[in-house]
């Protein structure tokens, strides 16, 4: 997958590294350190992962990837979580391919992750178009914010 030849995602270009296996394409994901298999959901989340690290200046030892829990006797993971400087949730960030829309089951899913694991931020990415949300959970609010939070 070379964004060149791709739509362009909202997020910053950076050198990604790719091998192949068994005629199969694997990008190297620098906070698990393994390759995985390359999707288009896996083309988003590394960016997104890029741009939480080198441009928002998250250390990668705050991010977790595919953290499971359980919501109805099923497993779940999230793509990607945050935690804050001391060890608290900060982010969920849900990530679709390019061409999965955002819509009101995406919504439901992230609600859904979010009732076990209150976040204070919550975002849906298709690499395309991003929708973050900041949680209000004392007055049980939610305000849509523009940008990802900045790591303080």
């Amino acid at each position: 997958m070379n964004s060149s030849n791709n739509l362009k995602l909202i997020f910053p270009e950076f050198e990604y590294k790719l091998t192949k296996k068994e005629g199969k394409l694997f990008i190297f994901d620098p906070i698990a350190k393994k390759y995985r298999a390359l999707s288009p959901e896996e083309w988003v989340r590394q960016h997104c992962l890029n741009f939480l690290t080198n441009h928002l200046g998250y250390p990668a030892t705050n991010i977790q990837i595919e953290r499971a829990f359980k919501v109805n006797k099923l497993i779940r993971r999230t793509d990607i979580q945050v935690f804050d400087s001391s060890g608290e949730l900060l982010i969920i960030i849900e990530c679709k391919a390019p061409h999965i829309e955002i819509n009101d089951v995406s919504f439901q899913q992230i609600s859904q992750y979010q009732q076990k694991n209150m976040a204070k931020y919550l975002a849906l990415t298709n690499g395309l178009e991003n929708h973050i949300f900041e949680i209000n959970s004392t007055e049980n609010q939610t305000n849509k914010i523009n940008q990802f939070p900045a790591y303080l």
